[in-house]
C-alpha cells in the first residue's frame, strides 16, 4: 500500500509528516512512543518501532515435524530452508523410533550450520538456536574467509594430485564442509537483510542492490570449492606418477587458475574496478592453454589417466570462469549512482 503525504513545517525550521493511523495501530504505537529512523544510501528513509527488530528476532521460531517415511535428505533440506530464511529457534519433532535420524541431524548441524547450538533434546525432539548475530560475523568478513579456505583447497588438491597424496586429498574433501557452512550463513544474512533493510550496514553492505551481487558471488565461491573437491576426488583415483612434462603443465595451469581466483577476491574486497578489468583481460588465455595441455595428455598418458586429467583441467577452467563472474559483479558494484 502506498500513500502520498505532504511535508509541513513547524516552528519555522522543523519539517514534519503525519504517519498513517492504520500503520501506527498495527505496530502497537501511541503518542509518546519512540520510533527509529534509518537513512539508507539510496536516500530511502525507514521508520520502525524503537524496540521493533530486536523483539521480532527473538520471536522468529519454526517447527519441523518428521515422520518415519521422510528421508534424511528431506529433513536436512527442511532445516536448511528455515535456517536460511532467518528463524532463530527451530524445533524438530520426530516420531518414536527415529533416534538414528535424530543423531544424524545433530552431526549435520555441527558440520554445516554456523552458530547453531542444541538447546533441548528428548526422545522425540531437538530444539536448535542460532546464536550468532549478524554484526558478529559481517558478510564481507565471511566472504573473505570463504575465499581463503577455497584458495587453499585448490592448491592442496593439485598438490595431492601431483604427489599422489590420498590423505591430503581426503582432507581437501572434508574442508568443503567449511565452505558450505559459510555459504549457508551468508545466504541467511542476505535473505534476512532483504526483509529488514536496516541491517544493511550491520553486515557490511552499503546499498540494497549489493545483495543480489553478493548472492551470485557467494554461490560462485561455493561452486569453485566444489571443483576443488572434484580435483581431490580425481587425485584419489589416479594410481600412477604423471609424466614430468604433464605435471609441469598442470601445475602452471593450476597456478594460473588460483591466481585469477585470488585476484577476483582481492578486487571484490577492495571494490576495485581496475583490478577487475586486469583480471578479465587475462581470462581468454586459459582456453588456449587448456587445449594445448589436452593434446599433450593424449600423447603422453594412457587413456584412463588422460580422461581423469581432462576432468581436472575442466575444473580448473571452471574455477577461472567463476572468478571472472566475480570480477564482473565487482565492476557492477563499484559503480555508484
Amino acid at each position: 500500500m502506498e500513500e502520498i503525504r505532504k511535508l509541513q513545517i513547524t516552528g519555522g525550521s522543523t519539517y514534519i509528516i503525519s504517519l498513517p493511523k492504520k500503520w501506527v495501530r498495527s505496530m502497537g504505537l501511541q503518542a509518546g512512543k519512540a520510533v527509529r529512523m534509518t537513512i539508507l544510501e539510496n536516500g530511502s528513509l525507514i521508520i520502525r518501532p524503537y524496540e521493533g527488530i530486536e523483539a521480532r528476532e527473538k520471536e522468529l521460531r519454526a517447527e519441523i515435524h518428521v515422520g518415519k517415511g521422510d528421508s534424511f535428505e528431506k529433513i536436512a533440506r527442511e532445516l536448511i530452508t528455515r535456517y536460511i530464511v532467518g528463524y532463530n529457534v527451530i524445533t524438530v519433532y520426530f516420531e518414536r523410533g527415529m533416534s538414528s535420524q535424530k543423531d544424524k541431524l545433530k552431526s549435520f548441524v555441527r558440520d554445516k550450520l554456523i552458530g547453531v547450538e542444541l538447546l533441548e533434546e528428548s526422545a522425540t525432539h531437538l530444539q536448535l538456536q542460532c546464536l550468532v548475530k549478524y554484526d558478529e560475523l559481517p558478510l564481507i568478513k565471511a566472504v573473505e574467509r570463504m575465499g581463503a579456505i577455497t584458495q587453499f583447497m585448490i592448491e592442496d588438491a593439485i598438490r595431492a594430485l601431483l604427489e599422489l597424496d590420498r590423505d591430503l586429498a581426503e582432507e581437501v574433501i572434508k574442508r568443503d564442509d567449511e565452505v558450505d557452512r559459510f555459504y549457508l550463513f551468508t545466504v541467511r544474512q542476505l535473505r534476512y537483510v532483504m526483509m529488514e533493510m536496516t541491517l544493511l550496514t550491520k553486515i557490511g553492505l552499503g546499498s540494497p542492490r549489493d545483495c543480489l551481487g553478493y548472492r551470485i558471488i557467494i554461490k560462485s565461491i561455493e561452486r569453485i570449492a566444489d571443483h576443488a573437491e572434484r580435483i581431490a576426488e580425481m587425485a584419489k583415483n589416479i594410481n600412477k606418477k604423471l609424466e614430468r612434462d604433464v605435471m609441469r603443465e598442470i601445475k602452471e595451469f593450476s597456478e594460473f587458475a588460483v591466481d585469477v581466483f585470488k585476484r577476483s577476491i582481492d578486487a571484490l574486497l577492495d571494490l576495485n574496478s581496475d583490478k577487475a578489468h586486469r583480471l578479465l583481460e587475462r581470462i581468454d588465455k586459459i582456453y588456449e592453454k587448456e587445449d594445448f595441455i589436452t593434446k599433450e595428455l593424449i600423447e603422453k598418458e594412457d587413456k584412463l589417466t588422460a580422461m581423469q586429467l581432462k576432468l581436472v583441467l575442466e575444473s580448473l577452467r571452471r574455477i577461472a570462469e567463476y572468478s571472472s563472474d566475480i570480477a564482473e559483479i565487482t565492476l557492477n558494484m563499484s559503480i555508484r549512482h
